[in-house]
């Protein structure tokens, strides 16, 4: 038996030879092509010049920044991309007059060999030509030119950090600018404030303000309990006693008071004698009414007309009624009214100026804080300006001092190359290496293509995959000849017969591993094309040669039926009535005519709801009964790739017979699909291999006209049986 490899190399020759055929005519084509090129002339003589740079030593600088620039610029050319510039380059190829566009190849003619770091500091520069005197002049040009630069770069760095440090000065002393600006506005604003906190004279305002506060108090409180008393002497309020005392301290008021007096006692007297209507009497009422007046306007004038007080002649009178000592204690009240008014103004404006000390007082510390960082500030920003000015010094001191750091240690020295020269192959050698060359390339070819293609060839692939997933492989079928007529399944009779040995192989070791469990067993596969159907009939046909009655399910109820491959006719109402066609146990089952002890229930396809008529409780009946009445059954399914109709069947049957085909299965999606399985616990019993390397061959009697297990979905009923009605 060939290996799996060399079996994939047979398939794959068989399918990709074309292939295999272009890429070895490529290959030939190639060498071909290169067999035609001329050789090419032997070289020039070549010369090689060779010189040393080293690095030079430090000079005796003054500054610092001449000693950090020449550091610098020796770290700056520790490769060779610093060293070769495209300037150094340029300027070389300008002098030898060798044009820009040769700029690659001459560049390819350098070689610079640097120091390791347990080596001398010498850079070796080697550089080859067809023209010894062009090689040594050249190397000469390339030496002075690289030192050169080196104190040329030396010099752009130096300039320009000195103009860097020019324009950051500038920067800087404008900065330093604001800050003076902030620190002396600062110290303009608050320096006073900050000095009084700083010598003691604020705390000390505070403690006099709160000493003067405490005296005006003191002094309020006595004017307070005086004003008190007298007021309650009196009977008056200050402003009252204010206004009786000027009412009582007025003649004119005090003379119409008399007159009104004296008027009102005349009036007294006459009304007993006299009647209001008298003329005596309204005289002496016109002179009372006149007084009244008079004496509110009087009283008006001293106390003003402003709307606050509002003479009435009694209370005019009540109120200018004030007798000397009364007149005294009232004047005394409104002194003592002044004055309160005073203390308290006093000791308003004493804690007013208290407050204002105390806030002083208490923001000196965040003064005194922002005293300190403006300082700090302006501080910091003179010496970094006075950093900036020496760096500046400094550095245009260094300018006068910079040199490069590259010195030629040894002039070039000029020799011959010897070169090596080998004569191409002849063409006839080029065309035969070619040839095995296409051979080999074509062989790979065929062989990678064998490889990357993802079907199963050989039985070996497919009993690894059963292996590793501990299901048995329960036999291994070879592929059958035609049938007679190309829609019927290819069956172990007539030129087939030969083959029911395999397949009663299969029976009886599925008998043997299955026991009890497998009398209900479901067939199917992942492929369409693997051939179920044809395992399920002649496994079926090799059950009842064996004696065992037996009975085959069509449950592929998405494709035609197959009862004609045993000369039987399906119902022609079973597509229309599918429910009714199953319901009737004893009329859907068929006895086959050519073989004891078979019987087939045939397909009532195709169905377009057939997942709904594999779970109606006709069809479970149909597969309870035949339980009962039958020793082996066997339920031909469809392929998963279309459907999960044989999972639906789980609950009916004792396990699912998987099967495979050589050439055809898949290895990843069957691994992948019998891991699902196994892992949703659906009884697995086993698997099967058909197209095994073991074939029958035999001559058909009719010419074939497609693949065995290539099925038309359509079969017709054999026209040399009888066709015989499902009983």
């Amino acid at each position: 038996m060939a290996s799996p490899l060399i079996k994939r190399f047979q398939v794959s020759l068989k399918h990709n030879k074309l292939f295999g055929f272009a890429a070895a005519c490529f290959v030939l084509g190639l060498t071909g092509v290169a067999a035609l090129i001329p050789p090419k002339p032997p070289p020039e003589q070549e010369y090689q010049a060779t010189a040393f740079l080293a690095y030079s030593s430090p000079p005796p600088t003054a500054t610092e920044t001449g000693r950090n620039l020449f550091e610098q610029g020796r770290s700056s050319i520790s490769t060779k991309e610093a060293l070769v510039t495209e300037q150094v380059i340029i300027q070389v190829m300008d002098a030898l007059e060798i044009p820009l566009n040769r700029a690659e190849r001459f560049m390819g003619r350098i070689n610079l060999t640097l120091p390791k770091e347990d080596q001398p500091p010498v850079i070796r520069v080697q550089y080859k030509d067809t023209d010894e005197e062009r090689t040594e002049k050249a190397l000469n040009l390339l030496l002075n030119t690289m030192v050169e630069q080196s104190r040329t770069v030396n010099t752009a760095r130096l300039r320009a950090q000195i103009e860097a440090i020019q324009a950051r000065l500038i920067e800087a002393k404008a900065d330093l600018k604001v800050a003076e600006q902030e620190f002396y506005q600062f110290m303009s604003q608050e320096g006073t404030d900050l000095m009084a906190a700083q010598d003691g004279s604020l705390f000390g305002g505070i403690t006099t303000s709160r000493q003067q506060q405490r005296e005006l108090r003191f002094q309020l409180e006595g004017v307070t309990a005086q004003l008190e008393s007298i007021a309650g002497q009196l009977g008056l309020s200050p402003a009252q006693a204010a206004l009786a005392s000027a009412l009582s301290a007025d003649p004119i008021i005090a003379n119409l008071r008399a007159q009104i007096l004296q008027v009102e006692t005349e009036l007294a007297m006459r009304q007993r004698e006299l009647r209001p209507e008298h003329p005596m009497m309204v005289e002496l009422l016109k002179q009372q009414a006149t007084f009244n007046q008079l004496l509110i306007e009087r009283a008006d004038e001293l106390v003003g007309n402003d709307g606050v007080f509002t003479a009435v002649p009694s209370q005019v009178r009540r109120d200018s009624s004030l007798d000397m000592t009364r007149q005294q204690l009232a004047n005394r009240l409104v002194d003592l009214q002044t004055q309160q008014d005073t203390l308290s103004k006093q000791l308003a404006i004493a804690r007013q100026t208290e407050q204002q000390l105390r806030q002083q007082y208490e923001s000196s510390p965040d003064k005194q804080l922002e005293q300190e960082r403006l300082q700090q500030q302006l501080t910091l920003k003179k010496n970094f300006h006075d950093f900036l000015q020496a760096k500046l010094v400094d550095a245009q001191s260094a300018e006068a001092e910079t040199v490069g750091n590259l010195t030629i240690t040894q002039v070039p020295i000029i020799q011959p190359i010897e070169s090596v020269y080998s004569p191409p192959p002849s063409p006839l050698i080029i065309l035969a290496a070619g040839m095995v060359g296409s051979v080999l390339v074509g062989t790979g070819v065929i062989l990678v293509m064998g490889i990357l293609d993802p079907r199963l060839h050989t039985a070996t692939e497919l009993r690894a995959i059963f292996r590793d997933r501990d299901l048995p492989l329960l036999g291994e079928l070879p592929l059958l000849g035609l049938p007679r007529y190309r829609y019927d399944l290819p069956l172990v009779q007539g030129h087939n017969a030969a083959a029911l040995e395999q397949y009663e192989l299969l029976r009886s070791t599925l008998r043997r591993l299955a026991g009890a469990r497998g009398k209900v067993v479901a067939v199917t596969s992942l492929e369409a094309d693997a051939g179920k159907s044809v395992t399920a009939y002649n496994l079926a046909i090799a059950a009842a040669h064996a004696g065992q009655r037996t009975l085959v399910i069509e449950a592929d109820l998405r494709s035609p039926s197959h009862a004609p491959s045993l000369n039987i006719t399906v119902d022609p109402d079973a597509a229309s009535e599918p429910l009714s066609y199953y319901g009737a146990l004893h009329t859907c089952t068929a006895l086959a005519p050519d073989v004891a002890n078979l019987y087939l229930v045939p397909s009532a396809g195709p169905q377009a709801k057939a997942a709904m008529i594999l779970e109606a409780s006709e069809f479970s009946r149909l597969l309870k009964d035949a339980r009962s009445r039958y020793d082996l059954v066997i339920v031909d399914t469809p392929a998963l790739e279309q459907c999960n109709d044989a999972l639906l069947l789980q609950p009916l049957i004792d396990g699912l017979l998987f099967i495979t085909r050589l050439g055809l299965t898949l290895g990843k999606p069957l691994g992948t699909v019998l891991e699902q399985l196994i892992e949703d616990e659906v009884p697995l019993l086993g698997g099967v291999i058909n197209g095994s390397e073991t074939v029958i061959r035999t001559i058909p009697a009719t010419p074939p006209l497609r693949d065995a297990h290539n099925l038309d979905p359509h079969p017709l009923p054999s026209p040399v049986a009888p066709a015989l009605k499902p009983r």
